[in-house]
């Protein structure tokens, strides 16, 4: 018997190129977008001028790759053809993963409503129904395309990625608005103040350097970050000082 890592290699290697030719030819909107709600307030204005993020690792790329697979597979059985619309809430921007109209097929005929697709690992799938909650800053995320869209409700799909059970969670709008409009309005505020924020963790997650954005960035001070951001990323920084 011989085990051959050949390709599993090739896959590697290609991930690992496709991620590096994506980050190379981003360029920032220079607008938050509704995925980038719930993170630290650093975090959202280092992104938005143009610092690049931590690179993702080959496993979080693999995970990437898979939960997206789904979360098409699961748009498509749903909705085919349906082509994912890009909508603006007060200057945040973001794509709607799904649109749906909830008739009385449904068990809450509620009309037009948002849906926003996540596939998660089914330890998490079992986490957020003990729970009883769609994570945070998903609801954020999905409450931005409802006020986008005007609807008075959002939907959270979450599938299981190993068996693809589907829970859909419903919130009502009007509920999580003010944390979506105090999360913009604080972003736009800084912005206006020209400089990079010192890091606060909005959740507790976010204080591990595993699973930081910017981890370089966490313990720098008010000054500390100007002086880094000046000296190893000039364009951002012009972008953001002038």
């Amino acid at each position: 018997m011989r085990k051959e890592t050949h390709l599993d290699k090739l896959i590697s290697q290609r991930l690992l190129e496709q991620n590096d030719t994506e980050r190379a030819n981003h360029v920032s909107s220079g607008k938050l977008s509704a995925s980038m709600l719930g993170q630290p307030l650093q975090w959202q204005i280092l992104k938005v001028i143009g610092v690049p993020a931590k690179p993702f690792d080959e496993y979080t790329l693999r995970k990437f790759k898979r939960g997206k697979d789904i979360e098409n597979w699961f748009i498509s059985e749903v909705s085919p053809n349906f082509k994912q619309p890009f909508v603006e809430y007060r200057s945040t921007v973001g794509y709607v993963d799904l649109i749906l109209t909830q008739d009385e097929s449904f068990d809450f005929p509620l009309g037009i409503v948002p849906h926003e697709v996540k596939s998660v690992a089914n330890a998490k799938y079992k986490r957020i129904g003990k729970a009883g909650e769609a994570d945070r800053s998903h609801k954020l995320q999905a409450t931005l395309y409802a006020l986008a869209k005007n609807s008075d409700y959002y939907a959270i799909d979450y599938i299981a990625s190993d068996d693809l059970r589907i829970e859909t969670w419903i919130y009502e709008t009007k509920d999580t608005k003010g944390e979506v409009d105090d999360i913009i309005t604080k972003f736009q505020e800084q912005l206006k103040l020209k400089v990079v924020p010192v890091f606060e963790e909005i959740e507790a997650w976010q204080k591990n350097p595993i699973y930081q954005n910017y981890p370089e960035w966490a313990t720098l001070t008010a000054e500390e970050c100007m002086n880094k951001l000046k000296s190893e990323f000039p364009d951002a920084f012009n972008k953001l000082t002038n």
